[in-house]
């Protein structure tokens, strides 16, 4: 493997960054046309940070850092940089649960009732039937993104406890086991599953189960020690065109949502776990044996398909794939006549992406310290395209070019609603406390001139309401990086008092953790 040690230079927004990268060559695509397309990325994206990892068999032939941990400071990423991995979190937690049924202590179609008797969905039959693979193939019949509100936006004050009562009060309008909707609560239930099995905290087992016997010394499923600190990657957000900091991660507390997108990791140690997955579960030992961390077993189970999910034409056109589906924390479809197994990570200002092609014995990484998935996406199909035999293409290009027809289509069809100001005679019908029965309370109330909306339990859910017509308003946040803007219809009795409200996004096209269409509020 040829190494050598070279000065990367990168501008965007005006900010010119350097950072010094450790660079192996891959085998079927240049370091070169790597770099020039991370920085060409960085740049017109204006993304501070990023790291790009290629793992070929046993060999990382491709490990490269780029740009800075925060916009506007000096200290570069480096292969130690923890970034938030997001959803890629989800693989960790069914390898916990892997590792579980390894060692006889959990089958994969346990009812869950067996090991968390106060499970409860809004269906009983349901409840009995439910499987522990069930909280892992987003088939459950509950909506997409259904509870996310209940550890999304942060802070707030749910806890597990209160996320695994509210699960019997989310609509499963989709059917049991009928078809593919993603959600984050089942994977959090699933971490509570690891702890009543194996006794241990779900951040403690994670580590000490399956990060410390890889040698992932720079990864963390809790809390980061204070003197591993320093690595830590910033989300960032774009404010009046200039990365910022959205809200500064301090990695201090243990988060209830932490098995569905909570890990932290670098670099170093991902390549280690991705070179497990390309062995099916075995690795290397620091006194150069061959130790087997998950059965091929149960690998291949984590890797075999549950869930059959649509192919979208994007999919089609780009990668000539004509199957999708979810396996144990993966996504899986076809490329160019390939394999691939893959899983994205999207969180408030950080995005990951992890891919694998079994039958090539290779794996993809990019971690980025901004959340944009048109960047993202252009910076793996870049990678991973060279692999599958595919014809040549400007990837950056391609995403630009399907995002302009995407706006294009946006523009034709969305329309932000017109609305006036609340008058007070309004607010006196609206105002006052409403109650729903997972998410907590919340109140409408009339405050110096402007009718007001807050949750008590979710701190950053605050905004300025305005009347449309009727009994629907429109609430804005004031928090203006949710980009979640919802309505709000006031329901009445039949004499038309009102008696509740139900919510939902103005824009389709908000992040669908922001779950208000499963909010049924009562007036108290």
């Amino acid at each position: 493997m040829k190494t050598a040690v070279k000065p990367l230079v990168l501008a965007f927004a005006g900010l010119s960054l350097s950072c010094t990268a450790v660079q192996a060559e891959p085998s079927k695509i240049s370091s070169e046309k790597i770099d020039s397309t991370v920085a060409r990325v960085m740049d017109e994206y204006a993304i501070p940070g990023v790291v790009i990892g290629i793992v070929e068999g046993e060999e990382v032939t491709f490990a490269e850092a780029y740009g800075v941990q925060e916009y506007g400071e000096s200290v570069a990423v480096s292969d130690k940089t923890l970034f938030k991995i997001a959803s890629v979190t989800k693989n960790f937690t069914t390898a916990a649960l892997a590792l579980l049924v390894d060692q006889g202590k959990l089958n994969w179609d346990d009812r869950v009732i067996d090991h968390i008797p106060e499970f409860r969905t809004q269906d009983p039959w349901v409840t009995r039937e439910f499987r522990v693979r069930d909280l892992l193939i987003h088939s459950s019949g509950l909506n997409l993104g259904a509870g996310d509100l209940m550890f999304w936006p942060t802070p707030n004050d749910f806890t597990r406890a209160d996320i695994l009562s509210g699960l019997q009060y989310l609509p499963m309008e989709g059917g049991f086991r009928s078809r593919y909707a993603y959600d984050n609560i089942l994977y959090v239930l699933a971490g509570e599953l690891t702890e009543r099995v194996s006794g241990q905290r779900w951040e403690t087992f994670v580590e000490e189960q399956l990060m410390r016997p890889l040698g992932m010394e720079y990864c963390f499923a809790g809390p980061v020690p204070e003197e591993y600190k320093e690595f830590i990657a910033q989300p960032h957000g774009t404010i009046d065109g200039t990365p910022t900091v959205v809200r500064r991660d301090f990695a201090e507390e243990y988060l209830p949502s932490a098995p569905a997108g909570g890990i932290r990791c670098s670099l170093r140690a991902m390549t280690k776990w991705m070179k497990m997955h390309i062995n099916r579960g075995s690795y290397t030992a620091a006194d150069g044996s061959t130790q087997q961390l998950i059965s091929a077993a149960q690998h291949a189970e984590m890797w075999k398909p549950q869930t059959l999910m649509n192919v979208g034409s994007r999919a089609y056109e780009w990668d000539n794939t004509h199957f999708a589906a979810y396996g144990l924390g993966w996504r899986m479809h076809d490329v160019d006549g390939l394999l691939r197994i893959h899983h994205t990570g999207t969180l408030h200002g950080m995005n990951a992406y992890l891919s694998f092609f079994p039958e090539l014995d290779t794996g993809y990484l990019v971690l980025m310290n901004k959340a944009n998935g048109d960047a993202r996406t252009a910076l793996m199909q870049t990678l991973i395209k060279p692999y599958t035999g595919a014809e040549e293409r400007d990837w950056v290009a391609a995403v630009q070019e399907w995002r302009a027809q995407a706006n294009a289509y946006r523009a034709e069809t969305f329309k932000e609603p017109e609305t006036q100001a609340v008058t007070a005679e309004q607010a006196v019908q609206v105002s006052g406390d409403y109650l729903d029965p997972w998410f907590g309370k919340a109140t409408v109330s009339w405050q110096d001139g402007q009718l007001r909306w807050r949750s008590h339990r979710s701190e950053r859910l605050v905004g300025t309401m305005e009347h449309m017509k009727g009994n629907t308003y429109v609430v804005r946040w004031d928090d203006r990086t949710h980009h979640a803007d919802a309505y709000v219809r006031f329901t009445t009795t039949m004499a038309g008092d009102i008696q509740g409200m139900v919510m939902e996004p103005i824009d389709p096209a908000a992040d669908f953790s922001f779950d208000f269409e499963d909010l049924r509020f009562e007036k108290r």
